[in-house]
């Protein structure tokens, strides 16, 4: 029975207790979804939330999915702040084009070659500039190492040349704050060969 408690215990090779541990944040991210969905975070809200993640994520039989990440706090502030602000700023440059001058709300896509080839940090980069007014990931080519960028307002090459360097400068932010020691020096690699070329 111990060897047979074993086996089931270890199926991906790890003692039961670290494959909970290893899923706990998923299931933390879950329930603050649900809490975030019902707008509410009362203590019966969030045991619901815990409640629903844990046996949706039972159900599922998901697998465990080795998240390799740093977390640089301060790095991340920066890259909070200038989310912020981008936010904001873009905001009101959009709202400022399209009410006073809506002859001048022109659009372009635009490749900006990336610089990591970390798919969750790509994906984490695709994610933020798609929830900064004005532009959106519209493509990842992954083979290509490319993203393709839908940029407002765009009527000069300058403005492309603007949105390119936005993405650009917000893929650093992402690699700086949570990418791994191998993921900032393959960064800085490519961005010295990129700076030579």
């Amino acid at each position: 029975m111990n060897a047979a408690s074993t086996h089931v215990g270890s199926e991906t090779g790890r003692p039961r207790w670290r494959r909970v541990l290893g899923r706990l944040p998923t299931i933390a991210w879950l329930t603050v979804m649900w809490v975030l969905l019902w707008g509410d975070a009362s203590p019966g809200t969030v045991l619901a939330g815990a409640a629903v993640a844990t046996l949706c994520y039972s159900v599922a039989k998901l697998p465990h999915l080795p998240v390799r990440l740093g977390f640089r706090p301060l790095r991340v502030l920066r890259l909070a702040g200038r989310f912020l602000f981008d936010l904001i700023a873009s905001s009101l440059q959009v709202a400022f084009r399209v009410v006073w001058r809506p002859r001048e709300v022109n659009g372009a896509i635009v490749a900006v070659p990336m610089r990591t080839d970390s798919e969750l940090l790509l994906v984490m980069v695709t994610g933020g500039l798609s929830l900064i007014t004005g532009s959106l990931v519209i493509e990842l080519n992954r083979d290509e190492g490319v993203i393709y960028v839908h940029g407002l307002p765009v009527a000069e090459p300058e403005d492309a040349e603007r949105v390119r360097r936005h993405a650009r400068r917000i893929e650093e932010l992402f690699v700086r704050a949570f990418g791994t020691a191998d993921d900032i020096a393959a960064f800085e690699a490519a961005e010295e060969g990129s700076a030579r070329a």
